[in-house]
């Protein structure tokens, strides 16, 4: 005798518009938490199916890959290491690079900063480059990574 197919211990609820499973105390009376629609019941198995083909499990590869080519643009030529030591910010090397990474990244969406790729990988590394507003650029890293004299004054 087998379990019921609406049993939450035996079942995911599938949302047709998000293309994603969730366990059934992960939704809201049974509404997509992502969108609000409607859900219904799928087994483990065709959860998992179904996932794999509509990517749910699967790294966001091109969003990594993405940030790493930013990040290898405003770091190139020892332009990170520059960046650290003027500013000598109280974190990592790491940390610095990972936000101001970030901040790129928002100045791209916010369309003060704009990134330049050629149509096909190229050799030429200079055909990898950003353009940006070079005021506002220094003024965010300044709110980033406040001067040493200006948290003393504080």
């Amino acid at each position: 005798m087998g379990q019921p197919a609406s049993d939450p211990a035996h079942t995911y609820l599938w949302c047709d518009t998000c293309r994603r499973s969730f366990r059934h105390e992960e939704t809201l009376d049974g509404q997509c938490p992502v969108c609000g629609g409607e859900t219904r019941p799928i087994g483990k198995f065709a959860a998992i199916v179904r996932g794999m083909m509509s990517n749910e499990l699967s790294a966001p590869e091109t969003q990594t890959k993405h940030r790493q080519l930013i990040r290898m643009i405003w770091t190139r030529n020892g332009m990170g290491e520059r960046y650290y030591s003027a500013l000598t910010p109280s974190v990592s090397y790491k940390a610095f690079e990972t936000r101001v990474t970030d901040l790129l990244c928002r100045g791209a969406e916010e369309g003060w900063v704009t990134f330049i790729f050629p149509p096909a990988p190229r050799a030429d590394e200079s055909a990898y480059r950003m353009e940006l507003d070079e005021e506002r650029f220094i003024s965010e890293l300044g709110l980033l990574f406040p001067s040493q004299e200006s948290e003393q004054r504080a």
